[in-house]
């Protein structure tokens, strides 16, 4: 009878051993819920202020030249439009092209969330840091000036035929046909 009563009581400390873990794991599981959700509310705001620092010279200006070309033809559907009401124009033109394509639910920033979201918390701070730095935003400005655009479309227009005959050399040595143009 004593063996069936250690038996008994062995059984028992089992059962609360097992109860007590069971609560502790609980208990544990329950106070870092708002750990883990602190962490990615933590995290979120960082991807979201990564995306603001990399996209903040991602603007059309009101003085683009990709926005002069843009809007061309418009002007020239309206010869009679007042040179202050094509200001507005174009500033209202290069808000709403800088939203469509750069805002909150543009295909960019979905995908550069879907991008910052593979990082770590630190490295996500260590290109925080990266894209605040002065030099980088002064270079950034740099790169956005009109002067740049109207250099960068030029070279890129010349560059056109460049690449056209870099790919039709590639097809000729592989034996295939060129298009014509």
């Amino acid at each position: 009878m004593q063996r069936l009563f250690i038996h008994s009581n062995a059984a028992g400390s089992k059962r609360r051993l097992l109860l007590g873990a069971s609560f502790l794991l609980l208990a544990g599981a329950a106070i870092g819920l708002p750990v883990a959700n602190a962490a990615d509310a933590t995290k979120d705001a960082l991807i979201h202020k990564v995306e603001v620092d990399s996209m903040r010279n991602t603007v059309f200006t009101p003085d683009s030249p990709l926005l002069d070309s843009m809007l061309a033809p418009a002007k020239a559907a309206n010869p009679n439009v007042s040179a202050d009401n094509w200001a507005a124009v174009r500033a209202d033109t290069a808000s709403a092209i800088t939203s469509t394509l750069f805002g909150p639910d543009s295909a960019v920033s979905t995908v550069m969330e879907q991008s910052l979201s593979q990082l770590s918390t630190q490295e996500l701070q260590h290109l925080d840091v990266l894209l605040t730095d002065p030099v980088l935003i002064k270079f950034q400005h740099t790169m956005a000036s009109p002067e740049t655009q109207r250099a960068l479309m030029q070279g890129m227009a010349a560059s056109t035929l460049k690449m056209q005959g870099a790919m039709n050399d590639v097809l000729l040595r592989h034996g295939l046909k060129v298009p014509s143009p």
